[in-house]
Formats: structure tokens, C-alpha cells, sequence
């Protein structure tokens, strides 16, 4: 059995606030992991159609297998936030691991846009950089919940 305040569960507060707010932070988490594996599964099973929109061409059998490689890397990353979701133990890796994936997406994003030329207004960028977006604040507000709401036991003992 643990010590350790925030593995055990005991939590600073109401009872009934800790409970919603880490229900809160999974539901903060479940829309990035559904959205990956929705990607990964679209790159895994077609991926000359899922890289079409945008103009990519998979023109031989090597540019299909390494882009349903792709695919294969964001299942992974889906799979590793749905196994955060589930456990209170690991809410807060899960949140770093989904505020580290969109502010990398956001900043190679960004960098398209200053290198490439590409701007909000293209295909669907608008759509996608707010997303992104949305995603980092909201699991930047789950890991602040899941900070704050639990105590480690220096803390609690002062």
C-alpha cells in the first residue's frame, strides 16, 4: 500500500469537486486519443486517400508502407493517452503527454507557415491550429486540476 497522497486518492478539498475534476480531465483527454486513432486508421488502411487532400501523391509501394508506418505511430500515441484515461496514477502523464504532442504539432505548424508559405486560410489549417489549440489549453487545465486537486504529502504536512 502507498503513502503517497495523490496514488492513494486522498485529495485536498470536497470529495465531490475531486471526483468531478478528474472525470473532467479524462473527458479533457478521450477527444485527442479518439481523434489519433481515427488519423492512424485512416493512414493504416488507405493511406494514399489520407494523404491526398492536402496534395501529398504516394506514387510507389514504399512512400504507401512507410505512410501507413505513420499511421502505426499515432495509434501508439492513442493508445498511451487511453491508457492515461484510465488510471488516476497515470492522469497527469497522459495530460503532458497531449499538452507535449499539440505544442509540438502547433510549433511545426507555425514553422510550415513561416517556411512553407502555407497560411490559416488554406485548405483546412483554420480548422486544425484551433483544434490543436483547444486540445492544449484544455489538457493544460486538466494537468493544473490534477496538480492542484491532489496534495504530495510534504505539502499536506506543513
Amino acid at each position: 500500500m502507498t503513502t503517497d497522497s495523490y496514488n492513494s486518492g486522498t485529495a485536498i478539498g470536497n470529495p465531490g469537486l475531486t471526483s468531478f475534476a478528474t472525470w473532467l480531465s479524462r473527458l479533457f483527454m478521450v477527444p485527442p486519443a479518439l481523434l489519433l486513432t481515427l488519423i492512424a486508421f485512416r493512414y493504416i488502411t488507405n493511406p494514399a486517400q489520407a494523404a491526398s487532400p492536402t496534395g501529398v501523391l504516394l506514387t510507389t509501394p514504399e512512400a504507401l508502407t512507410d505512410t501507413r508506418v505513420v499511421g502505426a505511430i499515432a495509434l501508439t500515441v492513442a493508445f498511451a493517452i487511453a491508457s492515461c484515461v484510465v488510471s488516476l496514477r497515470r492522469l497527469r502523464m497522459g495530460h503532458v503527454m497531449v499538452i507535449a504532442l499539440m505544442t509540438l504539432i502547433l510549433g511545426v505548424r507555425f514553422f510550415g507557415f513561416a517556411e512553407d508559405g502555407t497560411t490559416l486560410a488554406m485548405g483546412d489549417q483554420k480548422v486544425k491550429t484551433i483544434g490543436e489549440g483547444v486540445f492544449l489549453v484544455l489538457n493544460a487545465i486538466g494537468f493544473f486540476l490534477q496538480t492542484y486537486l491532489y496534495s504530495p504529502p510534504a505539502r499536506m504536512q506543513h
